[in-house]
């Protein structure tokens, strides 16, 4: 029966072939009416095609942390703040200049704030200005410096409203207790520049356009995500007292 059935479909597949240009306006006027009818048919068509890609694209990004998974959670040169041994571990790609980084960072201290088990990673993916990049350079330095006043810079710099002027800067760097001489003569250093490579070539592997992006467990977010978001992805659940 299945051989007598795919014989007739091939059948009366060769026959509209040999006889296309005859039925076309038959069969096109057809499935206009058949679309008009059953619009749903193609809606759901469409869902199904998105539902497909956007399953290709986890597994994709999935693979992706796989083949960079000591690049993005075990580099001894990141930036990081909470817990340096946090089981929970956020990955934020941010440029600082970038609005919606500026409106994710309140989420992301409000986690830290309630969850002493999150650790979050800062990769720089300087992409809007040329400032961008000069800020980058100087987070990577003060990092070296003490991981506590590069957390404290990471938060002035962030929370600044616009972009960051020169005089804001020089306003941050007293409140630290840094001196910018000496922070400007480490900007061409070799090792800060690699540091800064690195990250962005790491971006680029993972196939991010934009800022921010998260790598959280195996998947990687891309855009603004809110608190709760943040606590779903990192699988926080039933937790009290939430501020």
């Amino acid at each position: 029966m299945r051989n007598f059935n795919y014989h007739l479909i091939i059948f009366l597949f060769s026959f509209f072939l040999l006889y296309k240009e005859s039925f076309s306006d038959v069969i096109e006027q057809k499935i206009k009416d058949f679309i008009l009818k059953n619009p749903e048919v193609i809606l759901e068509s469409l869902k199904n095609f998105e539902e497909k890609q956007e399953t290709k694209l986890l597994l994709q990004n999935s693979q992706r942390i796989k083949d960079y998974k000591d690049q993005i959670f075990k580099s001894k040169t990141d930036l990081y703040d909470g817990n340096v041994i946090g089981e929970k571990v956020i990955v934020e790609f941010f440029d600082y200049n970038c609005s919606y980084c500026k409106r994710v960072h309140k989420d992301l201290e409000r986690v830290l704030k309630n969850f002493n088990n999150v650790k979050i990673i800062y990769k720089n993916f300087p992409i809007l200005t040329e400032r961008s990049v000069l800020l980058a350079k100087y987070s990577i330095i003060i990092s070296e410096i003490d991981n506590k006043k590069f957390t404290d810079f990471h938060s002035l710099i962030i929370e600044n409203k616009g972009e960051v002027s020169g005089n804001d800067l020089e306003e941050i760097f007293k409140e630290l207790d840094l001196k910018k001489e000496n922070l400007n003569k480490r900007l061409e250093d070799k090792r800060i520049n690699e540091k800064l490579r690195l990250d962005i070539d790491l971006a680029k592997k993972l196939g991010l356009r934009g800022t921010p992006a998260f790598v959280i467990g195996d998947e990687i977010v891309f855009g603004y995500i809110g608190y709760d978001d943040f606590l779903s992805k990192l699988k926080i659940n039933n937790i009290k007292n939430q501020q």
